[in-house]
């Protein structure tokens, strides 16, 4: 698929493709005849995997370290870095929840007050 198919797919703009490209978070694209890159179905999951790793709050420097270590095949640090960023997100959710509750009881008491 040519890079704008991939940017729909994945909701990652074209701007950010090139640029992951540059960083090497992806490896750069073959190109057709016709010198448009061509993705295929690896680089459609690596990207959405980023993107799920992004927008969860992972750095995107610790997501090339964690890309990287998934093309050396590197297992054990993939492991340990997905375990931290877990106990990262099962906080965030502690969190969330408590602010979820707190804002709750804040508003079931403004309701209260101004019923009477």
């Amino acid at each position: 698929m040519k890079i704008g198919e991939l940017a729909k797919e994945t909701g990652v703009s074209t701007h950010t493709l090139r640029y992951y490209e540059k960083i090497g978070l992806i490896d750069t694209a073959a190109k057709d005849a016709s010198g448009h890159r061509n993705y295929g179905a690896f680089e459609l999951d690596l990207i959405n995997w980023v993107v799920c790793l992004k927008k969860s709050g992972m750095p995107l420097e610790k997501i090339k370290t964690y890309v990287a270590a998934f093309k050396t095949g590197d297992a054990n640090n993939m492991r340990e870095m997905l375990e931290a960023h877990l106990v990262k997100l099962h906080k965030q959710q502690a969190d969330i929840e408590h602010y979820l509750d707190v804002t709750e009881r804040k508003l079931a008491s403004l309701k209260k007050s101004t019923t009477h």
